[in-house]
């Protein structure tokens, strides 16, 4: 009685360490299942973020380029005005004065749109007048006169004597060199109050002035002068030809003279900055 009791108890021991094994499998498959199912859905929630963050960028990058195309088409257009602009007013001015030389840029770096010509005529001088004004306004229109002029284009016409009007400086001697740049060398002088720098090149001389009162220095000038007749290059001239600039650039200044001839017309170009004054030599015709 007492053995069949043992083994009753045996018997349910066994038992009950087999019904906590199952419970215990059971749970670790519900956990390890649960587990499954939680990455599921962190995979599709990750798969949908990262769709819409696709999406997002790519409408954004549509965006940027809709934007960067209009821009450019903007600016493409501004130019095309501004083009235009000196091209409809020199085409005029070439059926008010025939046979002049007239330049087909305007040389500005901003402003184009609103630029403005008026012109005077005389059976010896033609003078052309370019001007930056609040909006743009016909050729010769009257309120053009009020506008300082940022370059002047001036032709002296039937000139029997051309070296009268352009102040050609045949090279110097016995003065200090200064070397320009590369193997262009100048020769350098004091007067009145100011220092002149000057050097040539070929049948054309550069003088550049600048004022001992106001503590300038001619060199930096006479540099960004050299290289920008290196760039551009000057006008055809058919009598030896001069450049002139005065240290410091400012509106209606006209610190730059460049004065040439060809045939029996003196041409002379007087401009507040050298680099536009170079511009619209070059494109001249």
């Amino acid at each position: 009685m007492k053995k069949n009791r043992k083994n009753l108890a045996l018997l349910l021991l066994a038992a009950s360490l087999l019904a906590g094994c199952a419970g215990q499998s059971n749970s670790q498959s519900s956990q390890s299942s649960q587990a499954k199912s939680e990455k599921k859905a962190e995979s599709k929630a990750s798969s949908k973020s990262a769709a819409k963050s696709a999406a997002s960028s790519a409408v954004s990058s549509a965006k940027s380029s809709s934007s960067q195309a209009s821009s450019k088409s903007t600016a493409s257009s501004s130019q095309r005005a501004d083009a235009n602009r000196i091209g409809t007013l020199t085409s005029q001015l070439r059926g008010k004065l025939p046979g002049m030389l007239l330049p087909a840029a305007d040389g500005l770096g901003q402003g184009s749109s609103n630029l403005n010509i008026r012109y005077t005529s005389s059976s010896s001088q033609n003078v052309v007048y370019y001007s930056v004004g609040n909006s743009p306004l016909a050729l010769n229109d009257s309120r053009i006169a009020s506008e300082k002029p940022y370059a002047v284009l001036t032709e002296n016409k039937n000139v029997a004597d051309a070296s009268s009007l352009i102040n050609y400086q045949e090279p110097k001697t016995g003065l200090p060199a200064v070397k320009i740049a590369g193997n262009v060398t100048g020769t350098e002088e004091g007067a009145a109050g100011s220092t002149y720098l000057q050097f040539n090149q070929g049948q054309w001389s550069f003088v550049v002035r600048a004022s001992n009162v106001q503590g300038q220095k001619p060199l930096p000038t006479a540099q960004k002068l050299l290289a920008l007749y290196q760039q551009y290059g000057l006008p055809y001239t058919t009598a030896k030809a001069s450049v002139q600039v005065d240290v410091g650039e400012s509106l209606g200044s006209l610190n730059t003279v460049i004065t040439w001839a060809k045939g029996s017309s003196v041409y002379q170009l007087k401009a507040h900055s050298t680099e536009t004054a170079f511009k619209m030599l070059k494109s001249l015709s």
